[in-house]
């Protein structure tokens, strides 16, 4: 019907029509669409990422799906625009060969596609190498803070907390996962809030350690493969009948029992040394387990998480100097600068890359359908839609933006935001020593806009990674904490 409607209606010069044939047109419109379902399933994933445990292996994983995706967008761009110049020249007179065209079309594309994937790269490499030792450190504090606020150990003052009075589910919505994709770049990045990061250093460092060694359960399980190691050892040496046994460079008496075994100074410095515990603690054989492990965390893990925190305490507080180029902490550095820059930056090249196909995939439907229309009825509202088919998607996608700026949720409209963009107002952002184009006030309104329209979008953009995607990870593997 679409077809014989066009083609009908190729006598009136007033109505407008795609200027690539239908099946080209259709193939682009695939092809978008297509592109528009990865985006929007890889912004999900991104939002998890950042609402989750990782590694500077799942940033580097997470970057170049990223980078693929907006080289992906810029491509298809290119192809459009190669076909439609293909249509014009042919009007002029101009005819291709097929195959000729289609090796024109393939290797533009593929050139634009590398040129942007080397762009972005750049941009986030140049950021990184570029940044300063003190923003590297505030990087480390910031990621740290972000986590305690993930795990529930560190609440954010004026942010509304949950029925249980922590803010965990608040931070697992897609509202704060959004948030939280822009907080630490925010932190590491404006000076007035360097206090608070390091104030907060040795109790976040804390709460990270136990969080990455499973919690308490985590810790009692380290301890019992601790001490089923010394109990192969106690079989060993129970089975030997000399009066006196060399255990470890040290000689103990023999047939003692189990117990008397297992606290011996050379048995209990194995277990300190396994176990990462300070060197006055002692470790028991036994701990009851019908306290829910209270003794336990307060005879072991309390006094292990306190002496790791103390052994990496000076390395988050070294000097700035050693995190530049050449520094001991330069890798840690980097690896910490590119986590806080990442996710900002591939989540806006992600919503650029969506709305502007969303906007191209509107034009290619509306076109058209609106000039198919025509041939059925001449209603001026259908007549205006297709003299501006382009300008009705740019419009729509304006003021879903403007309402997004202008909407509040419970993390926007809470005193702590209000005290953030207060605070934000003409401060400047500064990565590599210099201001950053983007000021304080700038880069929170942005978020703003992110905030509310993740609020609405992440559930739909989820469902596609599931459903459609089939529940592809982007390289990112959820880990249970």
């Amino acid at each position: 019907m679409t077809e014989r409607a066009i083609g009908e209606l190729s006598s009136q010069p007033d109505i407008r029509r795609p200027t690539l044939p239908l099946w080209q047109n259709g193939l682009v419109i695939i092809i978008t669409l297509t592109y528009l379902i990865c985006e929007l399933a890889f912004n999900s994933r991104l939002l998890d990422l950042v609402g989750s445990l990782s590694t500077p292996e799942d940033i580097h994983s997470m970057e170049r799906y990223g980078r693929a995706l907006t080289a992906i967008a810029a491509a298809l761009l290119v192809l459009q625009l190669v076909l439609a110049g293909n249509v014009r020249l042919k009007k002029r007179g101009i005819d291709f060969p097929p195959l000729y065209v289609a090796s024109m079309v393939f290797s533009l594309c593929l050139l634009t596609g590398v040129v942007t994937w080397q762009t972005v790269e750049r941009v986030i490499e140049q950021q990184v190498a570029q940044s300063t030792g003190e923003f590297r450190q505030k990087s480390l504090l910031a990621q740290l803070y972000q986590q305690s606020l993930i795990d529930g150990h560190q609440t954010l003052e004026g942010i509304p907390l949950d029925e249980d009075g922590g803010q965990r589910q608040t931070w697992a919505s897609p509202s704060g996962k959004a948030f939280l994709a822009m907080l630490p770049l925010l932190m590491s990045s404006v000076s007035r809030y360097h206090p608070l990061l390091e104030s907060e250093t040795a109790q976040n460092l804390r709460d990270s350690i136990s969080v990455q060694e499973g919690g308490i359960l985590g810790y009692y399980k380290a301890w019992l493969a601790a001490r089923a190691d010394i109990y192969k050892d106690y079989l060993d040496y129970s089975s030997v009948t000399q009066k006196n046994v060399r255990y470890h460079e040290a000689m103990i008496p023999a047939r003692l029992d189990w117990e008397a075994f297992f606290m011996l100074d050379v048995v209990q410095s194995r277990l300190r040394e396994t176990l990462a515990l300070p060197p006055q603690s002692r470790v028991r054989s036994e701990y009851p387990k019908d306290d829910a492990l209270k003794q336990f965390a307060l005879e072991l893990q309390a006094p292990h998480l306190d002496y790791a925190m103390q052994q990496q305490l000076p390395h988050l507080q070294a000097a700035l100097a050693s995190y530049g180029p050449g520094g001991a902490n330069e890798k840690a550095g980097e690896d910490a600068a590119r986590a806080v820059i990442v996710p900002p930056i591939a989540l806006m090249f992600s919503l650029l890359g969506a709305l502007t196909h969303l906007a191209k995939l509107l034009y290619l439907l509306l076109l058209p359908l609106s000039a198919a229309l025509l041939y059925i009825t001449s209603w001026r509202p259908v007549r205006l839609l297709n003299r501006h088919a382009l300008l009705f998607p740019v419009l729509l996608i304006c003021l879903l933006l403007g309402m997004f700026s202008l909407m509040n949720n419970s993390i926007t409209a809470s005193p702590a935001y209000h005290a953030l963009r207060l605070g934000l107002q003409g401060a400047d952002v500064a990565i590599t020593g210099e201001s950053s184009l983007l000021s304080g006030g700038t880069l929170l309104r942005v978020i703003h806009a992110v905030s509310i329209g993740q609020s609405y979008s992440y559930p739909l953009n989820h469902a596609l990674r599931q459903n459609l995607l089939m529940d592809f990870d982007f390289g990112y593997e959820t880990r249970d904490k």
